[in-house]
C-alpha cells in the first residue's frame, strides 16, 4: 500500500512542466502510486480527484512518448525507404545509360544495311590472308637479292657453254684459216702474173 504522507510531494513532483524530465520507469511508478491511492477508501475526495488527474496526466504522457518512439521509428524507416529508393532509382538509371550506349556502339558496328550481314563476315574471315602473304613475300624477294652477287649455274647451262666456247674457237680458226688462204691465192695469182709480165717483156 502507497503512503499517503508522500502524496502532495508526488502531486508536486509529477507537474506537467516537469514530467519531460521523466525516464519512462519513472513516470510507471508515478503511475501506480496514483492507482494505489486512488482506491484507498480513507482518502479525501479532492485527493482523489487529484490522483485521478495525475493518472490521466502520466498515462497521456507515456502514450504520448510511445507515439513519439512510433513516429520516430516510423522516420527513420520512411527514411532507409526513400535511400533505397534512390539507390534503386540510381542504379536503373545507371544501367539504362549503359545499356542505351551499348546498344548504341552495337548498330554502329552493324552493316549498313540488314540485309547484308553475310557481306561483313567474309571480310573477317579474309582478314588473315594480307598476313600469310606478306610472310609470303620475303622468300621470293630473298634469292633475286642472294642470286645476284654469285650465280651458279647448272652443269648442262655449264656444258652449253663449253660447247658454244668450242664452237666459237673453231669458227674463229675456220676463219682465220680462210684467210690465210685466201691470202696466199692472192699472192700466188699476184706472183703468176709478175712472172708472165716479165716473160712478155724479155
Amino acid at each position: 500500500m502507497s503512503d499517503r504522507s508522500d502524496f502532495w510531494k508526488m502531486v508536486d513532483r509529477t507537474k506537467p512542466s516537469k514530467l519531460r524530465v521523466f525516464a519512462e520507469s519513472e513516470l510507471r511508478d508515478c503511475e501506480d502510486y496514483f492507482l494505489e491511492i486512488q482506491f484507498d477508501p480513507t482518502l479525501p475526495a479532492n485527493e482523489i480527484t487529484t490522483a485521478s488527474e495525475r493518472l490521466a496526466l502520466l498515462r497521456s504522457e507515456i502514450d504520448l512518448r510511445h507515439s513519439d518512439a512510433k513516429h520516430r521509428k516510423t522516420q527513420r524507416l520512411a527514411r532507409w525507404a526513400i535511400a533505397f529508393g534512390m539507390v534503386s532509382m540510381a542504379a536503373a538509371i545507371i544501367s539504362g545509360v549503359a545499356q542505351f550506349f551499348g546498344r548504341k556502339q552495337t548498330r554502329e558496328t552493324w552493316p549498313a544495311t540488314i540485309g547484308a550481314p553475310i557481306v561483313a563476315t567474309p571480310s573477317a574471315r579474309e582478314l588473315p590472308t594480307p598476313t600469310q602473304e606478306l610472310t609470303a613475300a620475303p622468300p621470293t624477294a630473298t634469292p633475286q637479292f642472294t642470286a645476284s652477287p654469285t650465280p651458279r649455274r647448272t652443269p648442262a647451262e655449264q656444258r652449253r657453254k663449253k660447247r658454244r666456247t668450242r664452237l666459237e674457237t673453231t669458227k674463229k680458226q675456220t676463219q682465220s684459216a680462210n684467210y690465210c688462204a685466201r691470202s696466199s691465192r692472192q699472192s700466188r695469182l699476184q706472183q703468176r702474173a709478175r712472172d708472165s709480165k716479165a716473160s712478155t717483156a724479155a
